[in-house]
């Protein structure tokens, strides 16, 4: 939570990409909502910068799943859902 209310609650990829986009195009861009914090350098490779502000940043959802080479939700298939038979 610290880190979210450090960067104002705004994802930091969507600043960096309509800052970009108004300096190039002039197209002015939304930023989303931060839900996430994300590790700049992977837990798993060092754990010990694994609560250090320097390596934490806030993301939303899209970014954070972008950063992590997931796919969209909305490209991802259905899991088909187990129900049981009605008589």
């Amino acid at each position: 939570m610290q880190i979210l209310k450090r960067d104002h609650f705004e994802c930091q990829d969507c600043i960096k990409r309509a800052r970009t986009a108004e300096k190039f195009n002039g197209v002015v861009m939304r930023v989303a909502r931060a839900t996430e914090v994300h590790h700049i350098v992977e837990y798993k490779e060092r754990p010990d910068l694994g609560l250090e502000d320097e390596n934490l940043v806030s993301l939303c959802t899209s970014c954070h799943n972008l950063r992590h080479g997931r796919r969209p939700r909305m490209f991802q298939p259905q899991k088909k859902r187990v129900t049981e038979e009605k008589w």
